[in-house]
């Protein structure tokens, strides 16, 4: 497992910026949020294979799918490219009855696993933080080889129209 300190990954320094500030890890628990983390794990429940399997959380911030997946029996890998939501992983797999098995700052774009090594990939936020075609396209692309044939890939992706959805949902189009 590489050190947070070691890893260089690409990210744009606006997004960078944001996690440095934005409490991710507990982004999951507050008001609306709170229904996709339901809905995701409905999803990951009826879809996933049972454990025992490998599970690899590619942008998996803090934690709080691969804590609850390690929780059910699954080994799970988290890779994440924001240090300091890495260490905050680490740092709550270390209190789990069942940790994390590894918690690594590492790129969507060029995975550190082995080609067919996991059962179930999480891709639930590098599509929307990478800003190009050919870069999400090489996030899948990744996450396919690392899939085994009969692998699972859960992918979240943003609406080119969310923005414009959720200004119009809070009128702030009136706001000058």
């Amino acid at each position: 497992m590489r050190d947070v300190r070691d890893a260089d990954i690409e990210l744009d320094s606006r997004i960078r910026a944001y996690y440095d500030q934005w409490p991710e890890e507990t982004r999951l628990e507050l008001g609306p949020f709170q229904l996709e983390a339901v809905r995701t794990r409905e999803l990951i429940e009826r879809y996933a294979p049972r454990p025992p399997a490998t599970v690899l959380d590619v942008g998996g911030a803090a934690g709080a799918y691969a804590a609850w997946l390690a929780g059910a029996g699954y080994t799970v890998h988290l890779i994440d490219a924001t240090p300091r939501l890495v260490a905050e992983a680490r740092k709550r797999s270390a209190m789990l009855p069942r940790p994390i098995a590894s918690c690594e700052v590492g790129d969507a774009r060029a995975l550190s696993f082995p080609t067919a090594s996991a059962a179930v990939v999480l891709l639930l936020g590098p599509l929307y933080h990478l800003t190009t075609v050919e870069d999400r396209a090489r996030s899948l692309a990744e996450a396919a080889r690392v899939l085994e044939p009969a692998g699972v890939l859960f992918a979240a992706g943003i609406s080119r129209y969310a923005s414009a959805l959720d200004g119009l949902s809070r009128d702030l189009f009136q706001d000058a």
